[in-house]
């Protein structure tokens, strides 16, 4: 086991946890035992404390810990045994400092484990083995519903950008005004191109894309950025991404000229050809129903 030399406040052993900055190490001797008082406990679980090593108890501990909920603490512990539970998966039994109170926790659920001095004891499972006298490899800890909404969120938005919406959005505010319309136009691609992805997505996201297109505010950087993603896309993909550009623009009935400016420039750098003739520069008018010139 390794301490942190010259270490010996207990309350940096969280800190220690959290950080994992680089530090010169030494050889230490095993945890250290502490006598806070005991709390009352239950006879079936004063009967559990044989199933750990032999004399685990008073161990004083600081343990990462994740809750069901997907909550990651620091909890400083007094171990004081081990006890089984009905799912198969043992508990560790001690005295929370942090609650003041008995509590147990789930082995599957400890992400690390310090003592006072600030020694992780990595890996686990030789720690279980040689100090608590357990046999127990940690599975790979499930993430929880937070973490896979993140994960799958950051799926969606790459989706989203390898699909042109930078250069869409560009095209929006090119006119200084985002309207609802444009919204709804880049909304159904992010959804068509995330379906496209097995992606379906539920009203929540919907309105999470709705909100994060109404921030966007590309940068000239960023548009670069985009243009240059696009380099060994195969050209329908390319298009794709002209064609939806077209559609925001002409979305409130007009194609603004600074939006032709920049679908023209777009189009250019993407497919190698101008956008710009008569024909785009006409548009129909939704509300009269006869072609008119955005000036």
């Amino acid at each position: 086991m390794l301490v942190v030399a010259g270490l010996s406040d207990p309350g940096l052993a969280a800190s220690l946890i959290a950080c994992r900055l680089p530090m010169r190490v030494e050889r230490s001797s095993m945890p250290r035992r502490t006598q806070p008082p005991r709390p009352n406990t239950p006879s079936s679980e004063r009967a559990d404390r044989s199933l750990g090593g032999s004399g685990i108890g008073g161990l004083l501990l600081v343990i990462e810990y994740q809750d069901a909920a997907g909550r990651r603490q620091f909890r400083p512990v007094t171990l004081w045994s081990v006890k089984p539970g009905r799912d198969g998966i043992p508990r560790l039994l001690g005295y929370s400092h942090d609650r003041g109170d008995l509590r147990s926790f789930r082995l599957d659920r400890i992400l690390s484990i310090a003592d006072a001095d600030g020694v992780l004891q990595e890996p686990l499972d030789a720690f279980y083995r040689e100090v608590l006298g357990l046999s127990w490899r940690q599975p790979p800890l499930a993430a929880s519903d937070d973490e896979r909404g993140g994960e799958r969120w950051a799926v969606i938005r790459r989706v989203a950008r390898e699909n042109g919406l930078v250069l869409a959005v560009s095209v929006a505010r090119a006119d200084l005004h985002l309207s609802g319309e444009e919204v709804m136009v880049m909304l159904d691609h992010v959804a068509a191109s995330c379906a496209a992805q097995g992606i379906d997505l539920d009203p929540d996201e919907i309105e999470r894309a709705r909100q994060w297109i109404r921030r966007m505010r590309p940068s000239a950087n960023a548009v670069r950025t985009s243009l240059h993603e696009f380099d060994g896309a195969a050209a329908a993909t390319r298009r794709r991404v002209i064609e939806v550009c077209l559609a925001v623009a002409d979305s409130d009935g007009f194609r603004h000229h600074r939006e032709l400016a920049l679908i023209d420039e777009f189009s250019r750098a993407l497919l190698g050809e101008s956008i710009l003739s008569t024909a785009a520069l006409d548009v129909i008018d939704p509300a009269a129903g006869r072609r008119r010139h955005r000036p």
